[in-house]
């Protein structure tokens, strides 16, 4: 027994002897002079004051040093500064911190000296302080950032405004009373396109935010410019304005059954609770139905007026396009740097396979080609902005900002296949009517009915231009006049 105890005293001794001075010679404590979240914004340098309490034991002298340091440097940095703490007393120290980038990052405290309240870094000159502090660092809304949401408003009205000039209100009742396509398109809205952007998420592994915001996205209604797309690529616009009103009525119910579904408990768990932008999702019905409505009147009571308006579209859409290209870009510039290969990606394919299954499913319903390509347009193109508000009330800063750069991948790479599109079938139209506007030709035809040996009749058959409308009976107008 006794052999015993004496190899266990020498144990504890040994272990004692090596073990690195950690014998402690007072107690630090630090807290913050305000207790409030520690936010700053991108590009801000702010100041946050802590306050430092430290009580040395009777036979330590002197004084502590403290310093600050950010625990992502790319997120916040902290100027390196070291803070002398006189013993046993309260002091306040100011800490100059600089927003690099949205993000989270930590305060860390390091001290000089082995305290309660510290323990071992991986710096051996410095004691951890045990306590961290979150620093966030989030986005401030600016004048250029207002201005670019008025004037899409704005672009977007007077599209809505043409788009209601070009609507046929028999089409739209007719399309409501059997209401094939506009089921179609809403199974690709809701069904689909929930489902491939959260397929997309799993796929390239995206964090919790980013995924989130894509998924967001995929479950949004349509947006207004897949009825200047449809027009402009001689799609249904009828059914394009009406497959847009019911989706935006539809996403009621749809957004609040999928975030609460698969959003936030298997994509952002940490979300809790979903604020669904009701008001924003009735603004833009109203934002869709009351330039209609005009247009429509328009329609009615000035026809010359509908006609010239709707000619007006195609400058519309590319004033709309350059505008989203350069202020757009400029007033979200942060957005790039969290654009990495994956989010870029991710962001474009998500409409593109929206377009594709949505023609898929069109075709599997035996729609007309007009209408496949209208329920494919509708289906890829979402309306982002309501997806953008949802993540900004929703989310804590920074996750909020960080979050919207899938919809806003999204609209940026969504109007480049359109653009194409447009080109090829405007290229296409003017080479058919260069085909069709042929000057008068007399055509010589011999009657083959008579023996070689006997003369032939000649057969002189004159062809004059005519012109082409958009009515549907063009072609019984032509045979007529032949």
């Amino acid at each position: 027994m006794e052999k015993y105890l004496v190899v266990h005293n020498f144990v504890v001794l040994c272990i004692l002897l090596s073990m690195p001075h950690t014998v402690s010679a007072g107690t630090i404590e630090i807290k913050p002079h305000v207790h409030t979240d520690h936010a700053i914004f991108d590009d801000e340098v702010k100041i946050f004051i802590f306050n430092v309490s430290l009580l040395l034991e009777s036979h330590e002298q002197g004084s502590v040093g403290v310093k600050v340091i950010s625990a992502n440097t790319e997120v916040a940095t902290v100027t390196d500064e070291i803070f002398t703490i006189p013993e046993n007393k309260q002091s306040n120290i100011t800490v100059t911190i600089y927003g690099s980038f949205l993000g989270e990052t930590a305060l860390k405290f390091l001290v000089n000296k082995s305290l309660n309240g510290t323990i071992r870094g991986d710096n051996v000159d410095w004691y951890d302080y045990t306590e961290t502090y979150k620093l966030v660092v989030k986005r401030d809304s600016r004048p250029i950032d207002t201005a670019f949401t008025v004037s899409i408003i704005i672009l977007v009205c007077l599209a809505n405004i043409a788009m209601g000039c070009k609507t046929d209100l028999a089409v739209v009742k007719s399309t409501l009373k059997r209401p094939i396509a506009p089921l179609t398109g809403l199974a690709s809205q809701f069904v689909l396109m929930p489902l491939i952007a959260f397929s997309l998420g799993l796929a390239f592994k995206l964090d919790a935010p980013l995924a989130f915001g894509l998924f967001a996205m995929g479950c949004s209604p349509g947006g207004a410019a897949s009825n200047i797309y449809t027009h402009l690529l001689d799609g249904d616009v009828s059914l394009s304005v009406t497959m847009t009103f019911v989706s935006t009525v539809a996403s009621l119910g749809f957004i609040p059954m999928w975030l609460y579904s698969l959003g936030i408990n298997y994509i952002y768990k940490g979300a809790g609770s979903i604020k669904i932008p009701y008001q924003n999702i009735i603004t833009s019905l109203l934002g869709l139905l009351v330039p209609v409505g005009i247009g429509i009147l328009i329609q009615k009571k000035k026809p010359n007026w509908a006609k010239n308006i709707v000619k007006c579209v195609p400058y519309i859409t590319a004033l709309f396009l350059v505008f989203v290209f350069t202020v757009g870009v400029y007033a979200n510039l942060y957005i790039f740097r969290v654009m990495t290969p994956v989010v870029l990606l991710s962001g474009a394919l998500a409409p593109y396979l929206g377009f594709a299954f949505g023609a898929l499913v069109a075709f599997i319903a035996r729609q007309s080609k007009t209408n496949i390509l209208t329920i494919a347009i509708e289906t890829g193109i979402q309306n982002t902005g309501i997806a953008i508000v949802l993540l900004k009330v929703s989310l804590p800063p920074p996750d909020s900002d960080i979050s919207i750069t899938p919809p806003i991948t999204s609209a940026i790479f969504t109007p480049i296949p359109m653009v194409i599109a447009i080109i090829i079938h405007m290229i296409r139209k003017k080479m058919q009517k260069k085909t069709l506007h042929q000057p008068e030709t007399n055509v010589t035809m011999l009657d083959d009915t008579y023996p070689d040996n006997m003369d032939k009749n000649v057969v002189e058959m004159k062809f004059e231009e005519v012109p082409i409308t958009d009515k549907g009976d063009d072609d019984k107008s032509k045979g007529d006049h032949l």
